[in-house]
Parts: structure tokens; C-alpha cells; sequence
């Protein structure tokens, strides 16, 4: 059963009126115990404490601009009650990502009471993209399913379970839609991989060991191999590259092709080739031969509003 992503206003904003006095209450103690006399800090807070968080933001905003006024003891409390008006704020003012920023500067401050808005900010950030990965997953849309899963891996508290179920789940909506006409292809692969045998008769005999050291040593350009870990089963070859390595891979697809040849040719059958993101396993690219050109076809997965793409090596 899949868990419930649901999000819910209640869930996260419920408790937050009282967390906020709770938290201006902290921070005027704690600026009483560092001897800080009362401030321009005053008003800001009572506007909190009234609910009123868009004056407090305009307040907050003005005396974080002349920032070298500001004692230590000051700096830390109007990130603070920043870091708390843009929350209960919250969208569409301020995005997610716009609350987090402003929050995880303030928790730089030593004694910063903002930690609990962080967590709660990562929260309602992983339900968000939990929920938009199993909407893209039913719709069958398989760059927002991607997408929304590398937005949710990045986050701190990712599940890593979810991540490895939604990585499953991707590769076979990636198989679908890229094999859809692959029983038509089949049946006329053979002087296909003949003519591979003849061109890599090298392959045919190595071991797994050799024929992995060949793929990391074919797929390395200009001194780094593109290849991190390569797995194997008699028809597939699993490429996981670095996210980091990625752009280097789609200027490097005719090495990718042929490593695809050479283990059709190599096993004799269908083969294809799995590329995937090593740190999240996602795919990035599929590698199946193409009977009409006799040679390997790389399938440019779709990442962000890009489309399924073909190509083949020159």
C-alpha cells in the first residue's frame, strides 16, 4: 500500500499561532538575559503576537537592512521573528524554498530558536513532492515523476525507501514507454547483431571482470570515467553515473551507444543498456538496438519539460 501523501493546511499550520507566542516569549528572554534593552525589536514582536505577520515581515525587514546596528543578541532575534512571520506567512507570499532560505539563515545564529520552523518547513516540503510523485506516477508522466523525486531526495529526512520504490517505479514507466514498439524491432534484429559480432569479435569472450574494466575504460573522457559502477545480467548493462557527470554524458552518447553494441554483441541477444543517476537511481538514459540502422539507439530520458528523444552516434 502506498502511503498517504495527502497534505493538509491543518497538519502543518494548526499549532503555529501559539508556537509563534511561544517562540517570541524565547526570544524576549532570551534578549532579557543578554541585557539587551527593549528596541525597535518591540513593535515587531507585537505584531507577531498579534497575528499581524505582514507588518512584522516590513519591520523585520527594515532593521535587517542596517544589520551593523544590531548587537549579536539582536541580529539572532530578528532573523528569528523573520525567519517566523515569513512562515505563518507561508504561500503564495513566500514559497517553500523562499521560508527554508530565510529560516536556515537564521539558524546560523548561535542561540537561534528556529529550528523547529526548519523541520517543519522540510516536512511540508517532502509531502509536497511525496504527493507530486504519485500524481506524475498515475498520470503516467515520467518527467514529473523524475522531477519531483529528485526535489524530494535532495530534502533533508528523505525516506530512502520510498526513494528506492519510487526508483522502480520510474524504471518501468521509462521500459513502457521506450520498448512500446520493441516486439516489432525484435523480430528483425538478427543481421543486426550479427553484423555487431563481426564488428567487436574482441568482446565475445571475456569474462565479466574484463568486459566491466572495457565499459569503464570506453566510457572515460578526457580522463574521467563516466561510468561509477556498472552492474550486469546476460541481456542488460546497468551504467550509474555521477549527477555531477551528467552533461559530460550527453556530449559522450556515441561511447554510450557503443558499449551497447559490443554487449549485444558479446551475448548474441537483444541487448540494452540501463544508464542511471547513481545517487538516486533514477534513469537518464536507455540504450536498445535499432534494426534499421544496424546500430545502437541512446533514448534521452525526460528531465524537466523535455520529452522522450532519440539519437544515435555519428
Amino acid at each position: 500500500m502506498r502511503p498517504d501523501t495527502r497534505t493538509s493546511s491543518n497538519f502543518v499550520y494548526n499549532d503555529w499561532p501559539r508556537l509563534a507566542l511561544q517562540i517570541v516569549a524565547a526570544t524576549a528572554l532570551a534578549s532579557m538575559i543578554a541585557g539587551c534593552a527593549p528596541s525597535a525589536l518591540s513593535s515587531a514582536r507585537s505584531q507577531i503576537a498579534a497575528g499581524n505577520y505582514s507588518a512584522a515581515h516590513r519591520q523585520l525587514v527594515a532593521l535587517a537592512a542596517d544589520e551593523k546596528k544590531l548587537s549579536a543578541s539582536e541580529r539572532r532575534e530578528v532573523k528569528d521573528d523573520l525567519c517566523l512571520s515569513d512562515f505563518m506567512l507561508g504561500k503564495p507570499t513566500f514559497t517553500i524554498a523562499e521560508q527554508r532560505s530565510v529560516c536556515a539563515a537564521a539558524m546560523k545564529e548561535p542561540g537561534s530558536q528556529s529550528a523547529s520552523i526548519v523541520a517543519k518547513i522540510d516536512e511540508a516540503a517532502r509531502l509536497k513532492d511525496a504527493k507530486e510523485v504519485e500524481i506524475a506516477l498515475e498520470a503516467r508522466d515520467l518527467a514529473g515523476a523524475e522531477r519531483a523525486a529528485t526535489d524530494y531526495q535532495r530534502l533533508p529526512g528523505a525516506d530512502p525507501a520510498l526513494i528506492s520504490r519510487w526508483s522502480k517505479e520510474i524504471w518501468s514507466l521509462a521500459d513502457e514507454q521506450v520498448f512500446a514498439d520493441a516486439g516489432a524491432k525484435k523480430r528483425s534484429l538478427g543481421a543486426t547483431i550479427s553484423e555487431l559480432r563481426k564488428n567487436y569479435p574482441n568482446v565475445q569472450g571475456m569474462k565479466d571482470g574484463a568486459f566491466t574494466r572495457w565499459v569503464v575504460k570506453t566510457s572515460t573522457v578526457s580522463g574521467t570515467a563516466l561510468a561509477s559502477r556498472v552492474e550486469m545480467t546476460k541481456s542488460t548493462l546497468v551504467i550509474s553515473v555521477d549527477d555531477s557527470n551528467l552533461q559530460l554524458a550527453a556530449l559522450s552518447i556515441d561511447k554510450l551507444a557503443a558499449i551497447n553494441d559490443a554487449m549485444a554483441a558479446r551475448c548474441g541477444c537483444d541487448a540494452h543498456t540501463d544508464v542511471a543517476v547513481i545517487e538516486t537511481g533514477f534513469p537518464a538514459y536507455v540504450i536498445r538496438l535499432d534494426p534499421e540502422t544496424r546500430m545502437s539507439e541512446v533514448m534521452i530520458l525526460p528531465r524537466g519539460d523535455r520529452a522522450i528523444v532519440s539519437a544515435t552516434a555519428n
